[in-house]
């Protein structure tokens, strides 16, 4: 019996290290918008609803989830994040005042020895996954490799179309990786023309390489809505003083609005990862 019990109470002490759970509120408003929280890998984020029907839904980096939808106040969505790096996340129908990003970085427990395996990571940050894109915009992400990063290609509805421009200053990535050199310029970005696509369903897809030949990659498919012609120059009139403005959410309807000498309909949507608002729909 004593041998059983100097057994037990050798093996107890490993499984009683739980990880962290973190509490945060999922309401329409309030502490729910622009949620950033840091944490250690195998840490939960624990998400109890407020008043409102919602849904809690990653949109771009590690991590992939999706809460479906609930109207229960008190409701309760937990995910437990198990590797390095940045996932964002929104509530669909309340994107503007409901979204955050959860940064996993690895145990900073200083017994813990260094991370020998290779990390190879690539996200597509925009254009962003099943959302509406117009006129001219951002293409946009990252990429990380223990091996260094030789290139990243960029393919749009299936083509090779060019190298982003890569190196770009992301301090947020080197948190979540302090332990890659160089994962503070990992950043990859260029202007990027959604109107050139026409209108419609496109898919964007990002591969990157490494210094070994190794390759990565994450797509995003997304609708173009455009105007009668791609491009607005300087001299067509964009003239609003005639036209009926309505603001609901994050959202704003311009009827009548005189672009070019024609008359639209527009309505705009905030986009957390702009920093400002987009038009999603041209009528």
């Amino acid at each position: 019996m004593k041998k059983i019990l100097v057994l037990l109470f050798t093996i107890l002490p490993l499984s009683v290290a739980a990880e962290t759970t973190h509490d945060l509120n999922w309401a329409n408003g309030g502490g729910s918008a622009n949620q950033r929280l840091t944490i250690d890998v195998g840490d939960t984020v624990r998400w109890t609803w407020g008043s409102g029907n919602h849904n809690l839904r990653s949109i771009s980096g590690i991590e992939n989830f999706n809460s479906g939808y609930s109207s229960d106040d008190g409701n309760v969505f937990s995910y437990t994040f198990n590797q390095p790096g940045i996932t964002s996340y929104q509530c669909d129908p309340h994107a503007g005042n409901m979204n955050g990003s959860i940064t996993v970085t690895a145990s900073t427990d200083p017994t813990t020895p260094p991370i020998t395996e290779d990390t190879f990571q690539l996200s597509l940050g925009e254009p962003i996954n099943g959302q509406i894109h117009s006129g001219i915009g951002n293409l946009r992400g990252w990429a990380v490799s223990s091996n260094r990063i030789d290139r990243v290609e960029i393919f749009i509805d299936g083509k090779y179309v060019y190298n982003a421009p890569y190196g770009g200053l992301r301090v947020d990535v080197e948190a979540a990786f302090p332990n890659i050199d160089g994962s503070v310029l990992s950043g990859y970005s260029l202007a990027f023309g959604y109107a050139d696509l026409g209108p419609g369903l496109h898919t964007v897809r990002a591969v990157a390489y490494d210094s070994l030949g190794n390759s990565t990659e994450q797509s995003s498919t997304f609708t173009v809505v455009v105007y009668d012609k791609n491009f607005i120059n300087s001299n067509e009139v964009v003239d609003l003083s005639a036209s009926a403005v309505v603001a609901s959410g994050d959202e704003i309807m311009i009827n009548d609005a005189s672009i070019g000498q024609r008359s639209y309909n527009l309505k705009l949507k905030w986009r957390t990862a702009e920093q400002g608002f987009e038009v999603i729909e041209i009528r």
